[in-house]
């Protein structure tokens, strides 16, 4: 429970990366103590939620004249350009026919052209990224320095020649294609439950007109053109949909059991093209992998409404998905393949969102394990509990899944970057890299595993956000925490260091299972493997098996048989010890040495393991567990840091009056617990 600017308490969910920063901060404090990390650990603004404030006159004439026509132009280029991929609401053609119409004869322009219009030219201020230099740099900076604020005063526009929200009860196929457009508007601006209700209204009105439905797609009733308009429209919801319920840990609103429209990669026969040129086909497939993709974490998402997680289920998920390796090799050459007189930009940008969402995909889907798979060691480290290794640990498997997928987003977003067409204000863009910094910043800070890559990763990351957050407060906000994060990390490891950790792999292969002839499952490591992606290091990194493994932390290096085909035979609740936490047989009890490094206990990296499970068991456990066990398994005072504090309360009461700082100090009380069960 997060408070907004007003006092309220918003549920933020197990999916949101809100969630995990909580986890997070608990795990850092019980390895590191408040001393250290208290810079983030004690962050003032933790207990709040980045809601922006529009500061607005209220004396502003509303709406306000169009642009001239040069800066509409700009404008509306740069909001097809930055939505390219993932938003697809408005048919260009059409758009720019009524465009015209408002400019020449503005007063046969409808109030719904003059309302998409003022959004257009709302986003496409907010999302510019204009080349250093050229006369569109000059325009839009003209335009951000005007007051009051150019793109609040465009949306306000637009929902004063027309209100969808309004007149909800009488909506209309244009009034959903607005409220997809004032979503991501408020997605953009920080206020993400405001995007959350607009995009309610816009599916339960999209359902009212059929549009999750194929039998509405009648060519008696609608065009060619008009029925791709509406199936893409409704891509465009499902994809924003399954964002913002992943963002928020929140229920989703469109069920796809409810719905018949063909929407996936393959579903329908008909080319989705507008002019058949190599740019839209390209649009269009990008659009589709959003779509897919969001489909996959919607099945992820239905794992956290269970509130439990299990390695074959994460297994199931990923044979659902793309190929990371191919999304990763392919980004900078598709981009070099499109022809010089074709919108490279946009190019770019479709690219980096297919990408950057199929790797987040991943994250999702693997990171409640890697955090587990961090407590445990935590655990193990510490003394506190002589937990048996879970080897050759599926955990590991994905747990570094998890760590490479991160790795790879801030590359990804960095190559945009250098191009010099990556936007500061996308709301995609910005949580994804958010997410994705976590992840490699505990896992420096656990020493889970080793890379070279850390510090330029980082330094990118920082960067970028740094660059982001000179127009977006969101942005800002972000590069605080990461700040904060990071400098724990790099005062902590310069004393506690493990040397057992091995060595991060980029390669993702071992993910895959195949269909052998008898319909049985075969992981990608028993088939005979093609190259791996190059290494962020650059250079070919030795794996050779050894005859010790370091149990937890380590993959699977060797041949295993298949998770899925042996869960029905292995139930998950006969897997479960100590509370469903540890996903290890309670009949084992080999444990790992433990040896003293620094003043941390630590993992001995050549301990021989004897007695670990099958490879091929099922680890599951219930995120309650996870939540129960961070806070109320401390580790002893002794073994952890000397003078370290008592973990704090993570939800304190509510504020009952509006706070007077809304982005400020914390003014919650610390309450002294004396007793963490309850």
């Amino acid at each position: 429970m997060l408070q907004d600017q007003t006092g309220r308490l918003l549920y933020i969910g197990d999916s949101s990366t809100l969630s995990i920063l909580q986890l997070i901060r608990i795990v850092v404090e019980n390895t590191a103590g408040s001393e250290i990390g208290s810079p983030f650990i004690h962050d003032p603004k933790r207990h709040r939620i980045m809601e922006n404030i529009i500061e607005f006159p209220p004396d502003a004439k509303i709406p306000t004249q169009l642009p001239d026509r040069e800066t509409a132009n700009v404008l509306i280029e740069s909001f097809f350009t930055n939505t390219c991929g993932v938003i697809e609401v408005l048919d260009k053609a059409l758009f720019l026919e009524s465009v015209e119409t408002c400019y020449q004869d503005p007063p046969s322009a409808s109030n719904r052209d003059l309302c998409h219009l003022f959004l257009v030219l709302a986003l496409g201020l907010l999302l510019a990224a204009p080349a250093p230099g050229s006369r569109e740099e000059e325009i839009i900076i003209g335009q951000r320095s005007k007051k009051p604020d150019r793109g609040e005063l465009y949306f306000r526009s637009a929902k004063s020649m027309c209100d969808p929200g309004s007149g909800f009860e009488d909506a209309d196929f244009w009034s959903i294609q607005a409220l997809a457009m004032m979503t991501l508007y408020m997605l953009t601006i920080s206020k993400r439950n405001t995007a959350y209700a607009y995009l309610g209204m816009a599916v339960r009105s999209a359902y009212a007109l059929g549009l999750h439905r194929e039998e509405t797609m009648r060519d008696v009733i609608f065009t060619p053109d008009q029925m791709r308009v509406r199936r893409n429209l409704w891509k465009t919801l499902f994809i924003l949909d399954r964002f913002l319920a992943a963002i928020l840990g929140r229920p989703t609103a469109i069920s796809e059991e409810d719905c018949s429209c063909k929407i996936f990669p393959g579903e329908h026969a008909e080319h989705n093209s507008a002019n058949g040129n190599g740019f839209d086909d390209f649009h269009i497939s990008s659009l589709d992998s959003c779509v897919e993709t969001s489909r996959i974490i919607g099945v992820t998402l239905k794992v956290f409404t269970t509130r439990k997680i299990s390695t074959a289920k994460v297994q199931e998920i990923i044979d659902m998905s793309r190929d990371w390796d191919e999304v990763e090799r392919t980004y900078l050459y598709r981009r070099q393949s499109i022809d010089g007189g074709l919108n490279h930009s946009a190019f770019g940008i479709a690219s980096l969102h297919v990408n950057l969402m199929s790797l987040h995909s991943l994250i999702l889907v693997t990171r409640q394990l890697f955090v587990m798979h961090n407590w445990l060691l935590v655990e193990q480290r510490s003394g506190i509990k002589k937990s048996p290794p879970i080897g050759p640990s599926q955990m590991a498997r994905y747990s570094q899944a998890c760590v490479v997928a991160s790795y790879r987003t801030i590359k990804l977003v960095k190559a945009a970057y250098d191009g010099g067409y990556l936007p500061r204000r996308n709301p995609f863009i910005i949580y994804f890299m958010f997410a994705a910094s976590l992840v490699i910043l505990l896992n420096q800070f656990s020493s889970l595993y080793k890379t070279r890559d850390y510090e330029s990763t980082m330094a990118d990351s920082i960067e970028i956000m740094k660059y982001c957050s000179e127009i977006d407060p969101q942005a800002e906000r972000v590069l605080d925490i990461i700040l904060r994060f990071s400098r724990v990390v790099t005062n902590w490891t310069r004393d506690h260091t493990y040397h057992d950790a091995p060595e991060l792999s980029n390669d993702l292969s071992y993910l895959r299972t195949k269909k052998t002839a008898t319909g049985g499952l075969l992981h990608a490591d028993q088939v005979q493997q093609v190259p791996a992606a190059p290494s962020f290091r650059e250079i070919e990194l030795s794996r050779a098996p050894s005859l010790s493994d370091p149990g937890l932390l380590t993959p699977p290096a060797v041949s295993k048989m298949p998770l899925l085909d042996t869960v029905a035979t292995q139930p998950s609740s006969a897997m479960v010890s100590d509370s469903g936490v540890h996903g290890a047989s309670p009949s084992q009890t080999s444990m790992y040495p433990i040896t003293v490094n620094g003043s941390r206990p630590s993992v001995s990296a050549t301990s021989s393991v004897e007695g670990s499970e099958p490879p091929s068991i099922n680890i599951e456990f219930q995120f309650d567990n996870l939540w129960t066990s961070v806070i109320n398994h401390l580790p002893p005072v002794s073994t952890v840091a000397p003078g370290i504090n008592t973990l704090a309360s993570q939800f304190p009461p509510p504020v009952m009056s509006t706070p007077t700082e809304p982005f400020g100090g914390c003014s919650f009380p610390v309450p002294d617990i004396t007793d963490r069960r309850h």
